[in-house]
């Protein structure tokens, strides 16, 4: 029966993967498209890490994956950040979207 709930998690994440992944092609600018990475990416992250840890029902891999969670809720914004940053450096105004992306 867990292995059925850990299975459903994994298919959940990658579902809201692909969802997020048609989000960074929908958004116009980059900073559009860095908020939805960063939300994302750990909110999938962390369903991925409750299926494994359902899974193993291991106290080491428990301590381990929220060592790996507390990793990527401390970087993943310094990661945004910084990007915004560098963006904002080369780009004196925001770069517009082409037109194939308002199409979608």
């Amino acid at each position: 029966m867990i292995e059925y709930i850990s299975g459903i998690l994994i298919i959940l994440s990658a579902l809201i993967v692909l969802v997020a992944s048609i989000g960074i092609v929908r958004f116009n600018n980059l900073y559009g498209r860095m908020h939805v990475v960063t939300k994302v990416s750990s909110f999938a992250v962390l369903i991925l890490l409750i299926a494994l840890n359902l899974y193993s029902l291991s106290i080491v891999v428990l301590l381990k994956t929220v060592v790996i969670f507390h990793v990527l809720i401390f970087l993943s914004p310094i990661a945004a950040h910084v990007t915004a940053k560098v963006a904002q450096w080369l780009y004196s105004e925001l770069p517009k979207s082409d037109k194939k992306t308002k199409e979608l």
